[in-house]
Formats: C-alpha cells, sequence, structure tokens
C-alpha cells in the first residue's frame, strides 16, 4: 500500500547496514586481540580510524533505536494509566457510534474537556475519545472521528508510528530518515481520513476538524492536529480527493544525508580493509 512505502523505504535503508554493523563487532573483537601485538602500519592505522567510526556509528544506531524503543513503550504505558484514572461508562450517543462498528478496536470515554481522539496500544490498539470532544461534535462527525481511528486501530498504526521512530533513530546519520518517519506518519492520517470519508463523506470529516482545532496535547499523545504541514495535507486531501504530494527533502537536509552516507560507506571500506589487513586468512 502506497500508506505503507515512506516507512519500507526505511526498513530497506536500515536492513541495509546490518551486515556492516555486524562487521563492526567484528573490527572491535580484532581491536582487543589485535592491538599492541606488532608494529602497526599506516594503512592498518588508517583502518583502525576507519573500524573506529563504524563501531562508534553502530553503537549509536543501536542505542538510539533501543532508546526510542523504551521511551515509547513508556510513554504508550503512561497514556494508559492516565486513560484508566479518567475513564467513564460510554455515554448513550457515543455508544450508539461505536455500536456501528461492531467488534473493531474497544472505545474507551475519558472525562476530560479536552478535545482528545487518539488510538494507543502497540499490539492490541484502542480508541480514546473524551467527554469534551464528543459534546461538541455531531453524529455525523462523531461518526466520522471513530472511523478515523478505527481506521488507525485496524492498521496497528501506533506499532508502524514507533516502528518509524525506531528505523529514523536507528539511521541517525542520515537526515533523510526523519523526512521519512515524518511523511510515514503523515500518510497513516491521510490513510485514516480516506476511509473515514469513504464510510461517511467529506462534509462529516471537514465539519470535525474544524471544530477540534486547535486539539489539546494529552498525557503520551501526539495530537495531528496540532502540526499545521499535516493539517493543511488534510484540508487539501479533502478538497482535491487525492494526497497531496509531500513536500520535497530540503537542499541542506540532503547534503547532509549524501555526507552521512559517504562517511558510513568510507567507514565500511576502511573497517573491511583493515580486518583483510589483521586477518590474512579472510584473503583466502
Amino acid at each position: 500500500m502506497r500508506a505503507d512505502r515512506p516507512l519500507w523505504i526505511l526498513v530497506a535503508v536500515a536492513a541495509a547496514t546490518y551486515p556492516a554493523l555486524g562487521l563492526a563487532w567484528c573490527v572491535a573483537a580484532l581491536f582487543v586481540f589485535h592491538f599492541g601485538q606488532r608494529a602497526l602500519g599506516v594503512e592498518e592505522h588508517l583502518g583502525q580510524i576507519a573500524g573506529a567510526l563504524l563501531v562508534l556509528m553502530g553503537l549509536l544506531a543501536v542505542g538510539n533505536a533501543v532508546r526510542t524503543v523504551v521511551r515509547g513503550v513508556r510513554q504508550t504505558r503512561r497514556f494508559h494509566t492516565w486513560v484508566v484514572s479518567r475513564r467513564v461508562p460510554i455515554p448513550s450517543s457515543v455508544a450508539v457510534v461505536v455500536n456501528e462498528f461492531g467488534s473493531r478496536a474497544p472505545v474507551t470515554v475519558v472525562d476530560v474537556e479536552q478535545q482528545v481522539a487518539v488510538t494507543v496500544g502497540l499490539l492490541r490498539p484502542s480508541v480514546v475519545i473524551s467527554t469534551g470532544l464528543a459534546e461538541i461534535l455531531s453524529p455525523a462527525e462523531l461518526r466520522a472521528v471513530v472511523a478515523h481511528e478505527q481506521a488507525h486501530a485496524k492498521r496497528r498504526d501506533p506499532l508502524r508510528v514507533l516502528l518509524g521512530q525506531m528505523l529514523a533513530a536507528h539511521l541517525w546519520f542520515l537526515p533523510a530518515a526523519e523526512d521519512m518517519r515524518t511523511r510515514a506518519r503523515r500518510s497513516y492520517e491521510l490513510a485514516a481520513d480516506r476511509d473515514a470519508t469513504n464510510r461517511y463523506g467529506q462534509r462529516a470529516l471537514a465539519g470535525a476538524l474544524l471544530r477540534v482545532l486547535p486539539a489539546a496535547i494529552t498525557p503520551g499523545s501526539v495530537a495531528p492536529f496540532a502540526d499545521s504541514d499535516l493539517l493543511d495535507a488534510r484540508v487539501a486531501q479533502l478538497e482535491s480527493g487525492e494526497p497531496p504530494r509531500p513536500h520535497p527533502v530540503s537542499p541542506l537536509r540532503s547534503a547532509l544525508t549524501a555526507t552521512g552516507a559517504c562517511a558510513f560507506l568510507t567507514a565500511v571500506t576502511g573497517a573491511w580493509m583493515f580486518m583483510l589487513i589483521a586477518c590474512p586468512c579472510l584473503m583466502t
């Protein structure tokens, strides 16, 4: 699906780096056993420098990815605790809408004045709606909002978002990876909007968007309405019926990405040369 294209690009690029990370661990082991055994030549010194750079890049890549996943899981748990502490019985007006979706993701209503509509949960996503939001929406608008969030839950978009964050953190030396992560998040919102409009029409979703601006940011959640670029894209899709083209990567970020890619490839080449010099058996 086209909504997943930015994420698959991140997956492909990250997967291409894993053999190099394996090489980094081999180089690190050679540093331990090879250092001080004999005098090193210039080529070996250069190879060691390249190997050290590759090891550093690998450590940062893995560390950033692990930290991102841990932070995402903790945020999900904190938000779940927040929801449980404010959960109330589903009002009849919301229950009528929820029943239309049958056995899809469960819907929880929280008693807060803020306008909240969010899908949470990595493996078993659920929809959270606030009483403050339900009170200001018409039945048609509420149906469109629930349909939008149910589309996120059906696709497990919270898990996809966390995966995109992890991959972008893993590819920290390629700034364009962060742009791909943003595009992925944007594509999920636009895809959910298409699901909602296909079911309840453009007017219902457009009315809901107008009523909930600006949405409040709740603990542990992300309010997509607070992103002006994303809002513009969603309005443009409602007007034209087609998702707008994403903004191109800026020249500066493109240059930085090219520099990071060159540094990574140079480190890989130098580390491999050091491996061949330090372990002649690899050449046979």
